[in-house]
């Protein structure tokens, strides 16, 4: 029994996919819903372009809920040619359509269309888009009574994003490497982590809705450090606390603001580029994530100095929660574990707005 295999069986429990059992039911509620709004939209004399998943579903990094609240992040896309001027048009008729099958207090947000389902743990989003006869994508943006210059198609690439995230490349790689499939995996697999972790330390879903599943997988995504040995063997504790120590140590996500302040700022990698996904949140957030990722880099310093196999997994489940296994029997493998990084890892990895 090792560290890793702990790791192996929380990544194991906490992982999400479209086909997950735990996710049928908004599986099939997608599957009905989906083509009833599409159907709303042709009759409304637009020209439905294929949908498409966004968020978490469509990057391998989904994460059971903690509150068993399952999100459905359906793209809808129309042809620029049949779109109208102003983009809450479309939104309308979503909504309308959300409101008629079961689904409570729909909602036009600035990016998309939101709804609870009234009878069973749902939670749906529609962004809706147009599409060009160059496949360039803008997104509806607006509020149900936003002022004529907040309604607007906003240039947009959530297909580029979903690649940009899922690609095999190896970004902060001057030598131009690529990810194994064990590294990609790993890659996965610690994303899922960081979000339970954020689960987990964030007491409330106000705070937690602040601090962005696409932000921190950008952040891990530009940061990601492998750690695969020669053999093909995984460390996903030294991958993850190397990540942590380049996001913390070597990228400029967190301003100083003085006053033991941080402002954070993570660009989207794709189309708008100068957008923050952060915009307008403030130093609150930045300087508690901040000091909140700090702290679990000091925790996995802490197991890294400690022998028992049974004490290392109680530290990080303080961390990562329930989910993460301590075993009944005790193990020290004959060694501590370590950061080490192999030749495997040589070059060092570096919206839809849900997941």
């Amino acid at each position: 029994m090792s560290l890793q295999s702990q790791y192996k069986k929380f990544a194991d429990t906490i992982a999400l996919t479209r086909e997950s059992d735990k996710y049928k039911e908004a599986r099939k509620k997608d599957d009905l819903i989906t083509p009833k709004v599409e159907n709303a939209l042709k009759e409304e004399g637009y020209e439905i372009q294929p949908n498409f998943l966004q968020g978490s579903l469509a990057t391998s990094t989904g994460v059971i809920p903690l509150d068993g609240d399952y999100d459905i992040d359906r793209a809808l896309a129309i042809t620029e040619s049949s779109s109208p001027d102003n983009p809450l048009n479309p939104k309308k008729i979503v909504k309308k359509v959300l409101s008629e099958h079961g689904f409570k207090d729909p909602l036009i947000k600035r990016p998309c269309v939101t709804a609870d389902y009234q009878s069973k743990p749902l939670h749906i989003d529609y962004p809706i888009y147009r599409i060009n006869e160059f496949k360039n994508y803008q997104l509806a943006v607006g509020k149900e009574n936003s002022d004529k210059d907040k309604r607007i198609w906003d240039d947009s690439d959530p297909k580029g994003l979903v690649n940009w995230i899922t690609s095999n490349n190896n970004i902060q790689s001057s030598e131009g490497e690529e990810l194994s499939i064990e590294q990609k995996s790993q890659f996965y697999r610690i994303v899922r982590y960081i979000k339970r972790w954020r689960d987990n330390k964030y007491d409330s879903e106000e705070q937690r809705k602040k601090v962005f599943s696409i932000a921190l997988t950008v952040m891990f995504k530009e940061s990601f450090t492998p750690n695969i040995d020669d053999d093909g063997r995984a460390d996903d504790h030294a991958a993850l606390k190397g990540t942590l120590e380049t996001i913390l140590d070597r990228q400029n996500y967190f301003l100083d603001e003085g006053d033991r302040k941080y402002r954070i700022c993570v660009y989207l990698p794709v189309t708008p580029t100068n957008r923050d996904i952060f915009d307008g949140k403030g130093k609150t957030v930045g300087t508690t994530l901040r000091g909140r990722l700090r702290n679990l880099k000091n925790v996995m310093d802490k197991v890294d100095n400690t022998e028992s196999l049974i004490k290392k997994s109680e530290l990080l489940q303080k961390e990562f929660g329930d989910d993460f296994p301590v075993p009944d029997k005790d193990s020290t493998d004959g060694k501590k574990s370590t950061s080490r990084h192999t030749s495997a890892t040589a070059g060092v990895v570096g919206v839809s707005y849900g997941g």
